[in-house]
């Protein structure tokens, strides 16, 4: 299985990080306008716009940052060799194809269309007090409950 290097890690957390700081950045102005709607005397100043360009900024640039820690240079797209970008997947296709083949290890169509052939035959058995029909290894009538 292939392993995703400790510098695409880091660079995934660093764009994380960008981002969660961006994105407090940006809600700050909000909170600030807030605080001078609550002032009746006007005596601070107005909230700065600088903070949620700059948060703007941070968010966009981390989320690019955290897309190229996930996917790898070529894996992103910034970098046009299709034979690195498969090699920068590879951990993310082998991993969904390992989901894939659960999923379908699973599904009961896919052994009924395995076993088509086999044509298994059906025994069930009649219950002498209430007449409903049992499987053959039933103990008991699954209608009355009685003995079988």
């Amino acid at each position: 299985m292939a392993k995703i290097s400790q510098e695409r890690k880091t660079a995934y957390y660093i764009g994380m990080g960008m981002m969660g700081i961006g994105f407090i950045l940006f809600i700050s102005v909000f909170f600030s306008a807030a605080s001078l709607m609550n002032d009746p005397f006007g005596s601070s100043m107005g909230p700065s716009f600088e903070s949620p360009v700059i948060g703007m900024v941070l968010m966009i640039v981390g989320s690019i940052i955290m897309n190229i820690g996930a996917k790898g240079t070529a894996g992103s797209g910034l970098l046009l060799d299709p034979k690195k970008a498969r090699e920068d997947m590879k951990p993310f296709n082998e991993a969904k194809g390992g989901m894939i083949n659960d999923v379908i290890g699973n599904i009961d169509i896919v052994d009924k269309m395995t076993n088509s052939c086999e044509a298994r035959e059906v025994i069930k058995v009649k219950c002498r007090s209430c007449g409903s029909l049992n499987d053959e290894d039933a103990r008991f009538c699954k209608s009355c409950g009685k003995e079988l």
